[in-house]
């Protein structure tokens, strides 16, 4: 169980601003144990047929005997353009799992992704290249390629 707000502000002009604070009661009942608490932003903008957004997340998490675990920070963002049948997108993020001891190190892991579908009534066909890095290792590199068709009944 646990805590959320939200809070979203639109105007009629594209613009969209928003945020979230939330409290998991995940602290296996010990009163010494605060749980995670998590927080996130973004700001998104939209004109005709362009998106762009961006956004930060944190969380900070307890292991359960009110010990700090790894502090999570994510920051991403992303762009796509529509013209008629066709949408293209790219989107870009960075996640930085804090050390949680002073022996262990920090892990960063960035991951980029780019997108392209075609609509035609209920046919999709989309193609996806994406590639992130630092998973386990900083040299740690992983690719991966999408084709995928779909239909609606």
């Amino acid at each position: 169980s646990g805590t959320a707000y939200t809070l979203q502000l639109a105007h009629e002009s594209g613009l969209e601003i928003g945020g979230g604070i939330e409290t998991v009661d995940d602290d296996a009942g010990l009163a010494i144990g605060s749980g995670t608490e998590a927080a996130t932003g973004y700001i998104k903008y939209s004109a005709g047929g362009l998106t762009a957004a961006y956004q930060e997340t944190y969380t900070n998490s307890r292991n359960g005997t009110g010990i700090e675990g790894a502090d999570v920070e994510e920051e991403m963002y992303g762009i796509a353009f529509t013209s008629g049948d066709v949408t293209v997108s790219y989107a870009e993020g960075e996640k930085s799992n804090k050390a949680s001891s002073n022996t262990a190190s920090p892990v960063k892991k960035e991951s980029e992704s780019l997108q392209v579908a075609y609509t035609m009534g209920a046919m999709t066909i989309a193609a996806a290249m994406s590639e992130s890095t630092g998973e386990v290792a900083a040299t740690d590199k992983y690719e991966e390629n999408t084709l995928s068709f779909n239909f609606a009944f």
